[in-house]
């Protein structure tokens, strides 16, 4: 970000006061413990501080300006305070207002699973081509999504950043701020089912982001997701679709025989030009984000050397399918958050990796599932058994749902509910056996990566 206070305030439709000299702008930030020189500050509201108690602290820490609800005077005195009417708005309003002036191609991704994996993916690819900036982590919200935008420095040749949502209209406010040239909706899945209402409500809450492309832009979408490719083709009856299933969609992937080694092989078709990739077997990612990232690099013009290289060298976020080396055991964090559409990947993905070893999996409730929780986890249990776990210890109020599906399907491994973290290290002793494969997995309120950490504090070698 780069840009005047005059230009700032127009913007926002906010009313300077204070010191109104013309200065500029380098950043935005809502934490007064992180604000730096020419960072513009947003007085936000929280649900146990609010930032225009903390306004005075950011100016201490070098903040150039405030941007705030009501007038600050014991700021003012020091520094320029716009005044808007909702600081969350004025953010988003910014942050549309440096997007509009940029002339890197802007790439909105969405989902219901692995957006950030493949938002890194894509990144990775885009840097090959041109200097690229993306999301930091997951700020991929109302707050999250305009921050990243103004962390740009303008000169970048792409911006890869994810949206997401939760309820009715989000997609609607953050569509309005990104106005992507690439919209990529990656799939959609039984997600915050408690607001959304079903899987269709989900696939026309995601897609909706594609009625937001700029003039002259694209969708690219799963057209394996049935919800989801019908509402994209309403929306935009040009949109490109990519599969897994289909050999003669536009972009097309296919897992091949692993070679000698072990590692995990795939044929990529990108508008009928062959690309053949490799990867270890622990850090090959979902297949299908794979083809997803190279789908979208595709339509942005980068080349196939580049989107090889972009995906044998993209980093797996943290608590997306990391693997740790724990003695004989290997430990697979994928405790970020979890649905039904992520928990089947990855006990899919975790089984590959297991191969002939035992699989363990320690599990957490995923939530926001609404009417549709006890089904939801009563099918994870059935897969659970479908995918050959030695023992399941889980964690949350759905315990009693997954075992019921685990007994549906006559499964004869060892089921544990779990308590605390201190309780898994004592368990642990029973279930470990010389070697295997440990994934751990649940929605964020569960802090899975607690059990992780008290494993592996256990088992350290």
């Amino acid at each position: 970000m780069r840009m005047n206070l005059a230009d700032v305030a127009e913007a926002m439709d906010a009313v300077v006061f204070g010191r109104a000299e013309n200065v500029e702008f380098t950043g935005a930030s809502m934490d007064s413990r992180t604000a730096g020189m020419g960072d513009l500050f947003f007085c936000l509201p929280g649900s146990r501080a609010n930032g225009h108690d903390f306004a005075l602290q950011a100016l201490q820490a070098g903040a150039t300006g405030i941007v705030a609800k009501r007038r600050l005077p014991a700021v003012e005195a020091q520094a320029p305070v716009l005044v808007v009417p909702d600081t969350v708005e004025a953010l988003g309003a910014l942050g549309r207002a440096w997007r509009v002036q940029t002339r890197a191609r802007v790439v909105g991704v969405t989902g219901s699973a692995g957006k950030t994996t493949v938002k890194e993916m894509l990144a990775q690819i885009c840097s090959m081509a041109a200097p690229t900036c993306k999301n930091y982590l997951n700020r991929n919200n109302q707050i999250g999504l305009p921050l990243s935008l103004l962390s740009c420095t303008g000169q970048e040749g792409f911006w890869v950043m994810e949206a997401g949502i939760s309820r009715p209209g989000d997609m609607e406010a953050l569509g309005r701020v990104l106005v992507p040239d690439l919209a990529l909706v990656i799939n959609v899945g039984p997600a915050h089912l408690e607001a959304l209402g079903d899987v269709q409500g989900v696939a026309r809450a995601k897609a909706s982001l594609i009625t937001h492309v700029s003039k002259g832009g694209a969708a690219l979408v799963n057209q394996d997701c049935a919800e989801l490719w019908q509402a994209a083709k309403e929306l935009l009856p040009e949109v490109h679709g990519f599969s897994m299933v289909d050999a003669q969609a536009e972009f097309f992937g296919r897992r091949l025989p692993d070679d000698e080694s072990g590692c995990t092989r795939m044929e990529l078709v990108l508008h009928g030009r062959h690309l053949e990739l490799c990867w270890t077997r622990t850090g090959a990612p979902l297949l299908e984000n794979a083809l997803a990232a190279a789908g979208a690099a595709a339509l942005l013009g980068i080349d196939g050397l580049m989107i090889s290289q972009g995906l044998s060298g993209a980093c797996t976020p943290e608590g997306r399918f990391q693997v740790r080396y724990w003695g004989e055991w290997l430990f697979i964090d994928d405790t970020y958050n979890a649905n039904p559409l992520s928990m089947a990947a990855a006990l899919r993905r975790a089984r590959e990796v297991a191969g002939d070893k035992p699989l363990v999996c320690v599990l957490g409730d995923m939530l926001e599932l609404g009417r549709k929780a006890a089904e939801c986890h009563r099918e994870l249990g059935r897969r659970l058994a479908r995918t050959g776990c030695a023992a399941v210890l889980f964690h949350g109020r759905h315990a009693q749902d997954v075992l019921d599906g685990l007994n549906d399907a006559a499964w004869s491994g060892r089921f544990q509910v779990l308590k605390s973290p201190a309780a898994l290290r004592e368990i642990w002793k029973e279930v470990q056996t010389d070697a295997g494969v440990v994934l751990f997995k649940g929605s964020r309120g569960g802090a899975m990566e607690t059990y992780l950490e008290a494993l592996c504090t256990e088992t350290a070698p």
